[in-house]
């Protein structure tokens, strides 16, 4: 019996990412050719024959994906046992063997960082709430009805891991935790998203405001270096990166891969420039990319910061402040939409801090916007990206339910490698079955006080 809540929710958010994991992603190969050349030939330039053949570096005779360092040496390990397990089923090098690495690491290093991340959810609410269902509900909209259920299961994406390390670290500034600890999370934030550098930079603000609000100025003096000092740990392994490639150490492949593009095009194009009418509205209310339609519990945000919630804690008004940044910073940067992709993906990073203010709205209306926003990620995560979220919802609407890795292993895997040919597999009974795993788990919680105090007292 799993008696603790935290543990329960762990396993669940473990379960359902794992359960949705695809065999491929839009911006996949991009990371999954560097970790290939890191692991096996010790360099981050990619080898013949790689797959990415968008946002390539080429320099010194050599490609590179044009990717922070961080993913690829996360990832190297868990592509090390991949490796030497394709052996011994005796898959080879090829598109079945990328599949099942892009699965496994979704499950082995993804599931869990999400099952992680929801717990601190939960424990963080404390800060706002007693109501347990209330909170319970925002921590799964949270994972399933935001755009973290597409960006953490369809192939790598970079989004949900800065989210996340992010979020801890902004989790640990609340609980006034070790300074050398909120450095190491903000440094590996900073590890795997280049553009992390904005909500890093927010959060070492918040901390310090936080540190000068107690009066703790001279403790502020220590904290400061140790801050850094865990921070620094990331910034260093960058700055090699940098150089072994770009030859300068403040230079990223990223500003060189700019350069680059500006040299052979007639226009100069800047990395960012003043939001324009037809960014905002694209990143609010358009089908293309807005966040209100791709995320429909964002409307209580708005309402939460109408009803002025902000002047309850200082930690919404953070998060309040945290949005509007993010949200000006995806409006004036020049790949605003994010190319193929569902939904403005560039604004994951602040789907944790929409959450919490939406505490303060009706249980009612969280129930009532979070199945709308629930239902809208998962037609998202069971079809495949569009430019209209209606063409998603219409594609759900007519297939159902769909496990992308379960088409691949009936369609590709099982009649390739075994000579079984099936005309269809349903997911139907996959679902039922982990509805029934999941009932299970959460049946002994029915006395929702209980666990509550349990849950305090741990």
């Amino acid at each position: 019996m799993i008696k603790h809540i935290s543990h329960r929710i762990f396993i669940t958010v473990f379960i359902l990412i794992g359960l949705h994991a695809t065999p491929d992603g839009p911006q996949t190969n991009r990371y999954t050719d560097a970790i290939h050349s890191f692991v096996n030939f010790g360099t981050f330039a990619l080898q013949k024959g790689y797959r990415s053949h968008i946002d390539i570096l080429l320099i010194n005779n050599n490609a590179y994906s044009v990717i922070p360092p961080g993913i690829p040496i996360i990832l190297a390990p868990i592509y090390f046992i991949h490796q030497m397990l394709m052996r011994v089923v005796g898959i080879p090098v090829g598109e079945v063997y990328w599949s099942i690495f892009n699965i496994l690491s979704n499950i082995c290093v993804m599931a869990p960082l999400l099952g992680i991340v929801a717990v601190i959810m939960f424990k963080t609410l404390n800060h706002f709430t007693n109501d347990l269902t209330k909170k319970l509900w925002l921590v799964f909209i949270f994972i399933f009805g935001s755009l973290v259920f597409f960006y953490s299961t369809n192939g790598i994406w970079a989004h949900v891991y800065t989210m996340s390390f992010i979020f801890i670290a902004f989790y640990l500034i609340l609980n006034q935790a070790n300074s050398f600890l909120i450095g190491v999370f903000l440094g590996l934030a900073q590890f795997v998203d280049y553009i992390a550098i904005v909500p890093i930079s927010l959060l070492v603000g918040f901390w310090i405001y936080l540190k000068i609000k107690d009066k703790q100025n001279k403790i502020l003096l220590v904290d400061i270096p140790l801050l850094f000092l865990g921070y620094s740990i990331f910034i260093a392994i960058i700055m090699f990166y940098n150089q072994s490639i770009t030859g300068s150490v403040f230079q990223t492949p990223n500003s060189l891969f700019l350069q680059q593009l500006n040299q052979q095009e007639s226009m100069q194009k800047s990395m960012f420039s003043l939001p324009s009418l037809e960014r905002i509205w694209g990143l609010t209310f358009s089908p293309f990319r807005g966040i209100f339609i791709y995320f429909p519990l964002t409307f209580l945000f708005l309402a939460s910061f109408v009803k002025k919630t902000f002047q309850k804690n200082n930690a919404i008004l953070f998060c309040f402040i945290f949005f509007a940044f993010i949200f000006v910073l995806n409006a004036s940067y020049y790949a605003w939409s994010g190319d193929v992709c569902f939904g403005p993906r560039h604004l994951v990073v602040a789907t944790p801090f929409i959450i919490l203010p939406i505490v303060y709205c009706q249980l009612k209306y969280i129930k009532l916007l979070g199945i709308v926003s629930i239902f809208i990620n998962l037609a998202g995560v069971s079809t495949i990206p569009s430019s209209n979220l209606f063409i998603n919802i219409a594609m759900f609407l007519y297939r159902g339910l769909f496990l992308h890795w379960l088409d691949y292993l009936y369609k590709v895997v099982l009649p390739q490698y075994y000579n079984v040919r099936l005309s269809l597999m349903t997911p139907f009974f996959i679902y039922v079955a982990t509805g029934f795993l999941i009932y299970f788990i959460w049946k002994p919680s029915i006395k929702q006080q209980d666990v509550l105090f349990k849950d305090r007292v741990a």
